[in-house]
């Protein structure tokens, strides 16, 4: 295996862990090591899209209820 190959494995293997760790779908983080082989099709481009878009979505909900949160101050 040469250096730059090394370098890409490596690389790919820890973006997987890293999409795992922050929670993405297993199947969303395999398509990272089925890019590897060039086997990505047009519907897994489609399925990360529409994952994203979830993801907008989820965010912008949770963005809106930071708002709504009140803090109180315990006496004493």
């Amino acid at each position: 295996m040469r250096s730059d190959e090394s370098t890409d494995y490596d690389f790919r293997h820890h973006l997987y862990d890293a999409l795992i760790l922050l929670g993405a779908r297993r199947e969303i983080a395999e398509l990272l090591k089925k890019s590897l082989d060039y086997r990505i099709t047009d519907s897994d481009v489609t399925a990360l899209r529409n994952y994203n878009a979830e993801l907008i979505n989820e965010t912008k909900g949770r963005l809106t209820q930071i708002n709504t949160i009140k803090i109180r101050v315990s006496p004493g």
